[in-house]
């Protein structure tokens, strides 16, 4: 059985007066109703009918007459017809104001009784009444003690009369004649705070100067000014041996500029021949020389020469030069290119512990004769160093007859001389 909404749905679709969200539960409603279907087929149908109704003409008085009957009828407003949404909202309509009725009179005869009192319909007093205002018609009353026990009798007030309230920003004062008695505050809490922190600190130590240390890293075409070879000569007096990493952008032609520039300084590289043989077939990316026979300033004056070597290539084939202390790490890869522990860290000979790099050689009224004709009849050691393979294949160190010659010759240390390994690499 359908209901009546949906009965009107479609007789409003047989119409064609169904909005866009009708038709779409129309439809629905059609898809999943048979019973509503069938309506819809027979409501249809029906209209199809008085459709197919042959017409007639009406007769020609039909018109006068019409009109006669128009003017004999008394004109009212036209009103327009109540839609199907309209009658159900007006329903509703009605019982909401009827339940509004209800409540408002229900809380008018409860605010009504509850005023009203049980002796001749005198109000009763709350205890908001109070707080209202004095009456200035009225002599004002005599305001009790505070500390007077005597209970306090109600106020009457008539629900007919009129209040004048007293309507300025400053509430009137009374002032009693009698002494009242002076209230005394409690002693405040004491203040406790949330905010946990330490003390502040009143003494304070004065900073320390520290002075950190950065590696020397300069341009090998700075290294021949008088301020870079001052702090490079200051650098080296520092640490008993240093590692230099010259980077060049190619290790073949940058080895050549340094035996030019080792030449020009007076230091002689005993170069290993496989080594300058794997160079020529560009199949070694670094190489490393080893001395002991140059102090700090001997040093400067030899990169001092590296300059203006590298000058004579165009462009230019070194690029920097970065020197820090020797490790314990470069001490075990260096005895392994060498074949044996050159003692880097070790004293020169005639130094002492404690003495630095000052000499400790015995004065000569204190040698025997012997002892001095053998010092000024001594040749002095030569200056030598020797060039091996850093990393990557490299000659047996028992077979490098370059390197027994550099052991020959190397002699002993001299006491300012300062351990050096610098290791040609490129710069990437």
């Amino acid at each position: 059985m359908l209901a009546p909404n949906q009965q009107e749905l479609i007789a409003a679709a047989v119409d064609g007066e169904l909005s866009a969200e009708e038709k779409r539960a129309a439809k629905l409603l059609l898809e999943t109703s048979p019973e509503a279907l069938a309506l819809y087929k027979k409501l249809k149908a029906d209209r199809n009918r008085v459709r197919a109704l042959p017409q007639q003409q009406p007769p020609t008085s039909l018109a006068a007459r019409v009109m006669a009957r128009v003017a004999a009828e008394p004109v009212r407003p036209a009103q327009p017809a109540p839609s199907r949404d309209r009658k159900r909202i007006s329903v509703f309509a009605f019982v909401a104001l009827a339940a509004s009725l209800l409540i408002a009179v229900t809380v008018a005869s409860f605010a009504y009784n509850n005023e009203r009192g049980a002796n001749g319909g005198a109000a009763k007093v709350g205890p908001w009444v109070r707080e209202l205002p004095a009456n200035h018609d009225a002599p004002p009353a005599a305001v009790p003690s505070p500390t007077d026990s005597a209970p306090i009798e109600p106020v009457k007030l008539d629900p007919f009369a009129v209040a004048h309230a007293d309507v300025s920003p400053v509430p009137r004062v009374i002032e009693s004649p009698l002494t009242a008695s002076v209230a005394v505050a409690p002693t405040p809490r004491p203040l406790v705070s949330d905010f946990n922190a330490a003390p502040l600190l009143t003494h304070l130590k004065p900073f320390d100067l520290i002075q950190a240390r950065v590696p020397f890293l300069r341009p090998v075409a700075e290294l021949n000014r008088e301020d870079t070879r001052q702090e490079l000569t200051e650098e080296l007096a520092r640490d008993p041996a240093f590692r230099f990493d010259l980077f060049v952008r190619d290790v073949a032609r940058g080895t050549d500029a340094f035996r030019n520039a080792a030449k020009t300084a007076g230091l002689n590289v005993y170069a290993d021949a496989g080594t300058l043989e794997r160079l020529k077939k560009r199949q070694s990316n670094s190489v490393v020389i080893y001395t002991e026979s140059l102090s700090a300033s001997e040093l400067a004056d030899l990169f001092d020469a590296l300059v203006t070597q590298d000058a004579k290539f165009s462009p230019r084939v070194c690029d920097s030069l970065h020197a820090v202390p020797v490790s314990r790490t470069d001490e075990t890869e260096l005895k392994a290119v060498l074949g044996f522990d050159v003692g880097v860290f070790k004293r020169p000979l005639g130094m002492k512990a404690g003495q630095g790099g000052k000499s400790g050689a015995k004065s000569v009224s204190a040698g025997t004769i012997d002892e001095v004709t053998k010092a000024l009849t001594t040749p002095s050691a030569e200056k030598c160093a020797v060039l091996v393979t850093w990393n990557g294949l490299r000659t047996p160190p028992a077979m490098s007859a370059e390197l027994k010659t550099y052991l020959a010759k190397r002699g002993d240390r001299k006491p300012n001389a300062v351990p050096a390994l610098i290791v040609i690499r490129t710069a990437n």
